[in-house]
């Protein structure tokens, strides 16, 4: 077995191992739905509180706030690695891609929100 077979079978059994790391998620992307292992990572990207700009100028718009975080989601199951500016849905919330990357078969996605 090569290295890169032994990360992508440890892909599943390590790092979007339910029992351990990841939690199973509804993913809708690309007009498809999946129910899919996840990593989300809150920590990494943390909550910036920063508030968001409108169209009008860039002013601010008092009382929204932009949310951020990582998300790791096997290309395999996948199967599309969603580009930048693009809509998805998790576990019912809507986020915007913000950079997009595959790297050994695992997607990182740079994710935002708008919060009140």
């Amino acid at each position: 077995m090569t290295f890169k077979e032994s990360v992508k079978k440890d892909i599943h059994r390590v790092f979007l191992n339910v029992d351990e790391h990841a939690d199973l998620s509804d993913v809708q992307y690309n007009g498809k739905d999946y129910h899919i292992p996840v990593v989300i990572d809150r920590d990494g990207a943390r909550e910036r509180g920063r508030l968001s700009n409108d169209n009008n100028g860039g002013q601010k718009i008092q009382g929204i706030y932009i949310s951020d975080m990582v998300v790791y989601i096997s290309f395999d199951d996948l199967g599309i690695v969603p580009r930048k500016d693009t809509r998805i849905t998790i576990d019912g919330d809507e986020y915007s891609v913000v950079k997009s990357a595959v790297d050994a078969g695992i997607i990182t996605l740079d994710l935002e929100e708008y919060d009140e």
